[in-house]
């Protein structure tokens, strides 16, 4: 009895101890964030007051509105949601068809080209700056949505085949026999049953590659030079110049630019983990 005791207490001590390292490492990675947005909802006095305080006295939205009342804010805004949104399409079509075939089809090579996927994958962005700059200037696609679209793509791509193909594996391939058999075509069969069965893959997948392509800074600043064609987070450094930060304006778009990301994370973090989970499975 006292034996049983002795587990029982020891496992939840265990149970204690994890949840405590989790609550301590949520509080670190969440403080930045919740200080950021407290900070836009502060009037200047407050903002710049030594020593600082964690909550507002008077909340304000001033900030806010002399952010979004510059037009070229709006026009930051709406050139990411354009760029976002088009390459998650494009992420999705291609990557769901492409993660379809790495992972139902047999063919010499097969191996390799997901090797590549995922050593592509693991390319920091900022090596392929350069030739992506190369490239999309040759093209003549700079300062365009086009080429800001295929900067994205590149980076994001082999992630959302990387984490397709998972999903893929997981879906018994006794199921896809048995329609055949019935006559059923392989498009048919991809149609009306694989792609129903892993749509939820395919969605966090999507909102995950907007998530990438909305908070990327890097390749769009420099495969855009125009002012007008800045996405959001490149149009953050307007606000930072040698002699002046305007951090009211900074904390409030940095708010207003982490707010959706967040919503979205939350929303597909069951299916992401689940993705991640699924490459165990030998396929």
């Amino acid at each position: 009895m006292n034996a049983w005791i002795s587990k029982k207490a020891g496992r939840l001590l265990n149970q204690f101890g994890v949840w405590l390292l989790a609550l301590f490492v949520l509080a670190l990675v969440s403080f930045p964030l919740l200080w950021m947005a407290l900070s836009s909802l502060k009037p200047a006095v407050e903002l710049f007051k030594t020593p600082p305080t964690i909550l507002p006295k008077n909340t304000s939205l001033d900030w806010y509105r002399e952010a979004f009342g510059d037009s070229t804010v709006v026009r930051y805004s709406l050139n990411s949601l354009i760029v976002a949104v088009s390459t998650m399409i494009i992420d999705v079509v291609l990557g769901t068809l492409g993660a379809y075939g790495l992972a139902r089809f047999r063919y010499p090579g097969r191996r390799a080209i997901i090797v590549s996927v995922l050593s592509a994958y693991c390319i920091p962005p900022i090596m392929l700056m350069t030739p992506l700059y190369r490239i999309i200037a040759g093209l003549g696609l700079n300062s365009s949505y086009l080429g800001v679209i295929i900067g994205h793509v590149t980076v994001t791509f082999p992630f959302c085949i990387w984490i397709l193909v998972s999903f893929f594996k997981r879906i018994p391939s006794e199921i896809e026999e048995a329609a055949g058999v019935d006559g059923a075509s392989i498009f048919t069969i991809f149609y009306r049953i694989d792609l129903p069965l892993c749509l939820p893959g395919v969605l966090s997948t999507g909102i995950m590659a907007f998530i990438l392509s909305w908070n990327e800074y890097l390749l769009a600043s420099v495969l855009v030079s125009s002012d007008t064609m800045k996405t959001l987070t490149v149009g953050l450094a307007n606000y930072i110049s040698s002699t002046e930060i305007n951090w009211g304006v900074i904390m409030a778009l940095g708010t207003a630019t982490t707010i959706p990301v967040i919503i979205l994370f939350t929303a597909i973090q069951k299916y992401f983990v689940e993705g991640l989970t699924a490459g165990a499975i030998k396929g």
